[in-house]
């Protein structure tokens, strides 16, 4: 599953061998970068420490996500099973085309595809269909698995709208191809589907409609596609469940039809399956413009090539291996999503579930926006420009086509899962950074309608609820909303955005409105209890039964870990809590129960919960205060002990690649606030960082990562306090830490 090079391998192997010196190595990776990158990581865990990472291959930000579905036995659990597979599985029971990746939620897994060898009915089973995995590896744009039964070898590679298998059959097998529209993954139902065999041009084609966790919210999603093989079909066939279908049709309809076809033993066919979320000729023009050679080969070397650019815009120097593979997978866990939607003709199916063309961008969705707006979005301002950008001109087009800037957009749907208005802190922070070539007046007045009221009835959208209250009273009561703390605190952030967007528009009144608004997070401070509490319509507070337990009025948390949660406004939520001192004390506390939390993985965390999003900027409070050193520690701590590189390696699901941007801002040693332009200091993991940037090079020199205390300054400048802003560095610089003794 992971591989280096001979001749790295002998040069690490000769150094730590080398009985002669006490100097620990010093680790320099060398291209290419991929080979550091593990793609089981985050495959495995349990309970709330599941990743929901998946092994197979796709291209950086692709719409197609091959890879397989697995179970033990007769089934999967969906708890386990987010992504459709989990790395404790024996068996395989499909390769599904489309995913969610690091997401809590269970949804997409159609259509499907079924290797066997040859054909009869009760490969429509799912026990049928199942095989044992012998074996498997994977890298970045490549998987390969040993099925044990039908005894083929798979091997998987994608383009952007495409992916290609390569079959390698034993002795005798008749590779047979099986496209079951009736599969998915737990919990996701199928609505209906239709299948099309075209046996002279080697061809299925046809669409499935599914219906997942979030999907279902606005009717689910259609996926449609077209699968064509490199060599002819002996047979083939359509089935409708358990049943053939009659031997002359060429077609079949409903949710749970199917069809299959073989090819003689002794062939390595390729199969080549493309989708499109608009229709089934957008699924043929991406199949034709990205693989209609079916050149395996051809497509797996793009893929690497772009993997590689994508891996070195980071180069690191120092630390261990083992140090470079978690940095390398985390970085490219923060590439796998969001989820272009769009065809190769620029057409993508809107959040009004109409066609339309995207120009001058390319269209993503699938944007977990409550979590990824935090670390994700802030990585992508920095090293990703252009993914951003894209990102930011899907948003105006999802508000110029649906009406309303959605939360956490799923394919072509709205879906209002999780809480706040996170999109405001997204459009703010790449504007102060300088990403401006976006439509920010329309993002501007869409967002601004939903912080001033309430969408109408039968809206694809819910808008902020309780936003009448929250206008009127300051806050979020509990009577109109479940997590309306974490309801305040997510609008008081959000309106901070939008003060900062109206300032930059000249909307001089509404920039006083929404910075006073900003401040809202004091409402629901009650200062008997010393934390945010939920408060009543009439201004009374809700009794805090327990400090560790998930109350009605948190969303996925507890006391503890909102209790922090100002990152606009840090400075004045330290004064809200008694001033700096008493503040730096409390998440002290804080970080020393957390050394001592028994929890297991199957369970949150009672203090600290890196495993969650409102918590994951505590461990640089601390420089936000004033106090790098504790910085320094905790976040060191926090890296240390919720990353690995095993199957188990992320604290929990890395939802959309949060968790992982977490690390590769950590192991850097700067971490954003997000929405505004401003770094706070950690430490650096390696004692030299590269990072390309739009404008220039940012050099990170750290000659003694593991000191306790450091000197830092930029481009020969010291800093006066354990912070900076984005301007000093985007046309890149030295950001140097020097040990202090």
């Amino acid at each position: 599953m992971r591989s280096v090079t001979c001749a790295l391998l002998a040069l690490w192997v000769g150094a730590c061998g080398d009985s002669t010196s006490d100097e620990p190595v010093r680790f320099i990776p060398e291209a290419p970068y991929s080979q550091y990158v593990d793609p089981f990581i985050g495959t495995g865990g349990s309970g709330f420490g599941y990743a929901s990472c998946f092994p197979g291959p796709q291209v950086p930000y692709g719409m197609i996500r091959p890879g397989p579905d697995t179970g033990m036995g007769r089934g999967a659990a969906g708890f386990n099973h987010f992504s459709g597979y989990f790395y404790g599985d024996d068996f395989v029971h499909a390769f599904s085309l489309t995913r969610l990746q690091g997401a809590g939620i269970v949804d997409y897994g159609a259509p499907a595809l079924v290797f066997a060898d040859g054909f009869d009915l009760e490969k429509t089973a799912r026990e049928g269909q199942q095989s044992r995995i012998a074996g498997q590896s994977a890298s970045p744009g490549h998987y390969a698995a040993r099925l044990v039964d039908p005894r083929i070898d798979v091997e998987i590679t994608a383009s952007a709208r495409t992916a290609l298998f390569r079959l390698d059959p034993d002795e005798g097998v008749a590779p047979t191809v099986i496209v079951d529209l009736g599969h998915s993954l737990p919990d996701v139902d199928i609505l209906d589907g239709f299948v099309e065999v075209e046996p002279d041009a080697r061809e299925l084609r046809g669409w499935v409609h599914l219906s997942g966790g979030y999907s279902s919210r606005r009717g689910g999603i259609v996926v449609s596609f077209v699968v064509r093989a490199s060599e002819p079909f002996v047979a083939h066939g359509l089935f409708d469940g358990d049943q053939a279908i009659d031997d002359d049709a060429t077609s079949a309809s409903g949710p749970d039809v199917g069809a299959y076809f073989e090819m003689a033993p002794g062939t390595r066919p390729v199969i080549a399956a493309a989708i499109s979320f608009v229709d089934v000729e957008g699924a043929r023009k991406n199949l034709d413009a990205e693989a209609d050679d079916l050149d395996f080969d051809r497509v797996l070397a793009e893929a690497r090539e772009l993997w590689e650019a994508h891996l070195q815009r980071i180069r690191v120097e120092g630390g261990t291996e083992r140090d470079a593979r978690i940095f390398y997978s985390a970085l490219y866990r923060v590439l796998l999503m969001p989820t272009l939607l769009e065809d190769v003709d620029g057409r993508y199916r809107g959040l009004d579930h109409e066609v339309h063309v995207a120009e001058d961008f390319e269209y993503l969705s699938d944007l977990s926006l409550w979590d990824t707006f935090r670390t994700l979005h802030p990585l992508l301002d920095l090293v990703y420009p252009e993914h951003q950008r894209n990102v930011l001109r899907s948003l105006v087009a999802m508000a110029q086509d649906g009406g309303y800037v959605p939360r956490w957009p799923i394919g072509p749907n709205y879906t209002g899962g999780m809480v706040g208005d996170p999109a405001a802190i997204v459009f703010a922070e790449s504007w102060a950074k300088g990403l401006r070539d976006f439509d920010l007046r329309t993002a501007y007045d869409a967002l601004r309608l939903t912080a001033l009221e309430a969408p109408p009835q039968g809206a694809p959208f819910r808008g902020r609820e309780g936003i009448e209250e929250y206008v009127t009273l300051g806050y979020v009561p509990v009577e109109t909303a479940g997590g309306s703390v974490s309801r305040t605190l997510e609008y008081a952030y959000a309106d901070f955005a939008l003060a900062r967007m109206a300032e930059a528009l000249g909307e001089d009144e509404d920039a006083a409105l929404f910075a006073e608004r900003a401040e809202n997070y004091v409402n629901v401070f009650d200062p008997e209890v010393g934390f945010f509490v939920g408060r009543r319509a009439d201004g009374s507070f809700e009794a805090l039964e327990t400090e560790t337990g998930w109350r009605p009025f948190y969303t996925e948390g507890n006391a503890h870990q909102y209790l922090f949660y100002a990152p606009h406004d840090l400075p004045g939520l330290a004064e809200l809590l008694g001033g700096p001192e008493t503040t730096l004390a409390r998440l002290e506390a804080l970080f020393e129960r957390s050394t001592r939390d028994t929890m297991t993985p199957l369970l949150p965390g009672l203090y600290y919960w890196h495993g969650n999003e409102p918590d994951l900027h505590y461990a640089f409070v601390f420089s936000a205060l004033g106090d790098h050193e504790r910085s320094v520690r905790w976040s060191r701590w926090a890296r240390e002990r919720h990353y690995g590189d095993g199957p188990s390696g992320l604290p929990g699901n890395d939802d959309g690649g949060t968790m992982s941007a977490w690390l590769v801002f950590a192991s850097l040693g700067f971490f954003p606030i997000a929405g505004t332009d401003e770094y706070l200091l950690g430490a650096p993991v390696f004692e030299r960082a590269e990072i390309a940037l739009e404008g220039g090079t940012l050099t990170v020199e750290c000659p003694d990562p593991e000191a306790p205390r450091y000197t830092v300054s930029l481009s020969g400048e010291p800093l006066a306090a354990p912070s900076f802003t984005h301007d000093r560095i985007a046309a890149g610089g030295i950001l140097r830490f020097d040990a202090e003794r």
